[in-house]
């Protein structure tokens, strides 16, 4: 069953998309990190 959602999901989901879902956790952890300071030097 998971083996055939994940092949239904390659097609349907290219790089561009892993791409994407891959910067938008990197910008989430930026934002959290660019937060952490500014409460600690305050």
């Amino acid at each position: 069953m998971v083996n055939t959602i994940l092949k239904e999901a390659d097609l349907f989901c290219p790089n561009s998309v892993r791409i994407n879902f891959t910067i938008y956790r990197t910008t989430m952890i930026t934002l959290k990190i660019s937060k952490l300071p500014k409460r600690s030097t305050s």
